[in-house]
């Protein structure tokens, strides 16, 4: 499969590709997944309870927190 990123978005994908040093195909991929998870979110037994409105919020920070540990992983993996 292949796609066009439209020009308004194409910005934000680079700087969040230039923020993660990932390159811009990664950083579409991870933010496709990102949004997979958020749009088919379902709750689960490690969403931060009582914490947001929504199983929507509860969702995206999950993403976010995951998303946080493998750089997190993949930085000490590098250095080591």
């Amino acid at each position: 499969m292949s796609f066009d990123i439209p020009t308004y978005i194409e910005p934000q994908v680079q700087q969040f590709a230039h923020a993660q040093h990932i390159s811009a195909d990664e950083a579409v991929i991870r933010l496709i997944e990102a949004g997979l998870n958020v749009m088919c979110a379902k709750p689960t037994n490690r969403s931060i309870l009582g914490a947001f409105a929504s199983p929507v919020d509860s969702a995206v920070m999950d993403e976010a927190l995951e998303l946080a540990m493998r750089e997190r992983e993949r930085r000490h993996v590098r250095h080591a």
